[in-house]
């Protein structure tokens, strides 16, 4: 199976760890490539425009194979526009980055 590499500006549906039993998908754009390597298996680590970070499961503007890689994992992700994070949450000194 062929990976594509993410570029900055590109707009990814994304799980957060959070959300990996739910299956949950954020869409958003891509700000910041994390991961180094150019494969990943288990997708590229991202950081939105927004502050959310996630790996990415499929592409916005893609159709086919890639862009239903999560649907084989669960019966209906669930995708929604990313929203900006509470700065008050990395104020809090119980989460640990």
């Amino acid at each position: 199976m062929q990976q594509r590499y993410p570029k900055v500006g590109d707009k990814v549906n994304v799980i957060q760890k959070i959300h990996y039993t739910t299956g949950e998908l954020t869409t958003g754009v891509v700000k910041d490539i994390l991961t180094r390597s150019r494969f990943h298996p288990r997708g590229h680590k991202v950081r939105l425009t927004n502050g959310i970070i996630g790996r990415i499961q499929s592409y916005a503007d893609e159709v086919g194979p890639q862009s239903q890689l999560i649907s084989s994992t669960t019966s209906t992700p669930q995708t929604h526009e990313s929203k900006p994070l509470d700065p008050s949450y990395f104020d809090d000194p119980d989460i640990l980055i």
